[in-house]
């Protein structure tokens, strides 16, 4: 079954035309362990190994997770991302308004679901690390606080189109 899943998901990612390097996280532990952010610690080994082979790079780094659905038309509008990109995720209770820009949930100050955003490769030059003893709604919003020098290095890629959703598996 991991087979066909990995074939699968690299079908559809050769199928998009772009540059990829896709990092499995196979047979790792997830969510908290012993008061510690297990993805996190998996970002982090995914950030640092990024830093080492592509630093000087451009592109987007979009932390996938095994419990969203990716519209193919994602992987397009996320060229575009400069620094900070961010969109909708369907079925997350992260969310926000796009006029004005208006986050739902009142804590963390940015309350994003991990799906909906991506980062400039720009990011592994900042050296920028999770903390592993922090939700994946806190990690994401620390990472935009901490990479955002100005409002505008975040943009809303899309506020209507549906190009991700929360699909639970658990």
């Amino acid at each position: 079954k991991q087979w066909y899943q990995r074939r699968v998901r690299g079908d559809f990612l050769t199928s998009t035309n772009i540059h990829y390097e896709h990092l499995d996280s196979e047979g790792a532990m997830s969510g908290f362990q012993n008061g510690v952010n297990a993805c996190h610690g998996l970002r982090n080994r995914a950030l640092d190994y990024l830093t080492n082979k592509y630093s000087n790079s451009s592109g987007v780094i979009l932390f996938a997770n095994l419990d969203r659905t990716y519209s193919s038309a994602l992987f397009e509008k996320i060229r575009n991302v400069e620094k900070i990109g961010i969109w909708k995720t369907v079925f997350a209770k992260e969310q926000f308004t796009c006029e004005p820009l208006k986050f739902v949930l009142p804590i963390p100050k940015y309350a994003l679901n991990l799906g909906s955003v991506g980062f400039s490769t720009n990011l592994l030059q900042a050296n920028l690390r999770f903390p592993l003893d922090i939700s994946d709604t806190e990690g994401i919003s620390l990472f935009i606080e901490r990479f955002m020098k100005e409002p505008r290095d975040l943009r809303v890629m899309s506020c209507h189109d549906q190009l991700v959703w929360y699909t639970p598996i658990f």
